[in-house]
């Protein structure tokens, strides 16, 4: 049986939030550890999917989360399809900078981008009995600031990792199929 696809696209996902909340182990979910290297400003990596016969390549950037990383932020920002806020569940201050994050990300969207689907990702679900962040809470917060849908995942385990990304891509389709 021969599968025939029907295009290719390439999407570039931006990946943000505060230092140590998973964003490297997100993007590198299911790499041997011996082929993970530490980001210096920006870590690329890649994703790749199907959905309806379409081969999918995300590029996941992940922006390094410290003050003197600020700089790069348009750069970071041009040609982006999608966002990730990601927050760790075992630590408040992570989400309570989500403010903060958020401005930073809208105020260097592109102006002739499109709606750009972002997603808010609680990290560290394996450390779930360490928890400070409820499900509750965050669904709440992601209302508050129309964020497109929250996940809480575990890169260690990979629960839900494939399910955020398959998400996104798809909210993504949806918004390209308008436009």
């Amino acid at each position: 049986m021969v599968i025939e696809f029907s295009k290719e696209l390439i999407y570039k996902i931006c990946l943000f939030g505060d230092r140590n909340v998973g964003k490297t182990s997100l993007t590198q979910a299911g790499i041997q550890k011996n082929e993970v290297k530490p980001p210096v400003c920006i870590d690329l990596a890649i994703k790749n999917l199907i959905i309806n016969s379409t081969k999918i390549a995300l590029q996941i950037w992940n922006l390094r989360s410290e003050p003197q990383f600020d700089f790069i932020f348009p750069t970071f920002m041009k040609g982006i399809s999608g966002g990730i806020f990601m927050y760790d569940i075992t630590d408040y201050s992570s989400i309570n900078n989500l403010e903060k994050w958020l401005t930073l990300f809208n105020d260097n969207l592109p102006n002739d981008e499109k709606k750009v689907p972002l997603l808010m990702v609680g990290g560290k679900l394996d450390l779930h009995k360490e928890r400070v962040i409820s499900r509750k809470y965050a669904e709440k917060i992601s209302k508050k600031y129309k964020i497109v849908k929250n996940f809480e995942c575990s890169s260690k385990t990979g629960e839900n990792v494939g399910k955020i990304f398959e998400f996104l891509t798809r909210s993504i389709l949806k918004v390209e199929s308008y436009s």
